[in-house]
């Protein structure tokens, strides 16, 4: 018997809604890259508004297991679920199940080709385990009998898991429709995959580095025992005023390295300058005020540290201009560097020196209030002094007490 041609309309008008559908879905799916869990939730949603319900199972790399990743369910239905879940002491998702153990999964993943099925209850029962099936069988008269389609997730020529999608209104010729969705949420997924590598890759070179620079600043301390730690309290300090002025996240990062290595430079000076008990003689003078000339050369050289720079380059130069090595003054100079000038200030003048014991904090606060406008920018000033009396402790690392 030939189907009627209002039928046969009907199941394209169908088909084309779908497809409308499920390229929004789609669309949804490659907005949503930053994770794996970002990519089941967005289908998950969408699919439910589809009035649909279904799955994303990833397949293992023997290419034997299953693993349920995300369920889609109404909600009342998921609720009734919910319930099962807790007296089968499972999840859905989460379920692990062999392939071999249901007929449609198996034709699904090994010949990687989608399946339309006319009635998926035969599915379900296969699914649940034997022990379960008098506790789920409520559920799975609940969920019933409507047709369902298959599809293999195929990322490049591989079968990486399988979509699949059950509703009344599926017919076989949502077959290429659901298959092409499935390719779309394999290539999701694979991006998403990819950037989570590329997340713990970059954490863990992140990390190299850090450790990298902390050995460069325990050295530092070794040869100057006299400022021993304070690298590690500056860097703290400058990066709390600076976050509190409303510098970005980003831009904390590296003013954070910058505070670390203001004093890399230093490395190049001789012994002999460095740690003169009297005064530095012009020439000598000359050659101390390189040092920020120097780690700009050693740090522009490093692609990672080059952001870095402002503080080892341009913490002594001075708001009016008196400073070096540059002789840059007002808001030339770079923020960060302002910021950090006034922290180094503070904490060089809380620490015990050789030649003086540390100076009590009303002293040091208004001797820095002394400079504003000309050793530090007035602003930055401004801020510090806020910032202290709102928590005096505030630019105190309690790591570092």
């Amino acid at each position: 018997m030939k189907p009627k041609i209002n039928d046969s309309l009907r199941d394209y008008k169908g088909s084309v809604q779908l497809l409308y559908a499920l390229n929004a879905v789609a669309t949804t799916l490659q907005q949503s890259i930053k994770s794996e869990g970002q990519v089941y939730t967005a289908f998950q949603r969408e699919v439910m508004a589809l009035g649909l319900r279904g799955g994303i199972s990833e397949l293992d790399e023997s290419g034997q297991v299953l693993t349920f990743k995300i369920i889609a369910y109404s909600n009342p239905l998921r609720k009734v679920l919910t319930r099962f879940e807790k007296k089968a002491k499972t999840r859905a998702e989460g379920f692990s199940i062999r392939a071999q153990d249901v007929d449609v999964y198996w034709s699904v993943v090994h010949e990687s080709k989608p399946l339309f099925v006319p009635d998926t209850s035969t599915v379900s029962a296969q699914v649940v385990p034997h022990q379960l099936r008098g506790l789920v069988n409520p559920i799975l008269s609940l969920l019933g009998n409507s047709p369902g389609i298959f599809a293999p997730l195929i990322y490049e020529g591989r079968v990486k898991g399988m979509l699949n999608m059950v509703g009344a209104q599926l017919t076989d010729s949502d077959v290429p429709t659901l298959q092409a969705f499935a390719n779309q949420i394999a290539v999701a997924l694979e991006n998403a995959r990819l950037i989570s590598k590329l997340q713990t890759a970059n954490s863990a070179l992140e990390q190299a580095y850090q450790k990298t620079l902390e050995g460069w600043i325990k050295a530092l301390d070794l040869r100057d025992e006299e400022t021993e730690g304070h690298s590690m309290r500056v860097a703290y300090a400058t990066g709390i005023l600076a976050e509190f002025m409303g510098m970005d996240e980003n831009e904390l990062h590296y003013l954070h390295i910058g505070a670390l290595l203001h004093d890399i430079g230093k490395v190049s000076i001789p012994d002999s300058i460095l740690f003169k008990p009297g005064p530095l003689s012009n020439a000598e003078w000359e050659t101390m005020q390189q040092h920020p000339v120097t780690a700009c050369a050693w740090l522009e050289a490093i692609d990672y540290l080059r952001p870095a720079l402002d503080i080892p380059y341009c913490h002594h130069e001075r708001w009016d201009g008196s400073g070096y090595p540059q002789g840059l003054s007002g808001e030339a100079i770079p923020l960060a560097a302002r910021i950090f000038a006034v922290l180094d200030t503070w904490d060089a003048m809380l620490s015990d020196r050789p030649y003086r014991k540390a100076l009590p904090m009303q002293e040091v606060i208004a001797q820095i209030k002394s400079e504003s406008g000309s050793h530090f920018d007035p602003k930055v000033v401004e801020a510090f002094i806020k910032l202290i009396q709102k928590e005096p402790r505030a630019l105190i690392d309690p790591d570092l007490v």
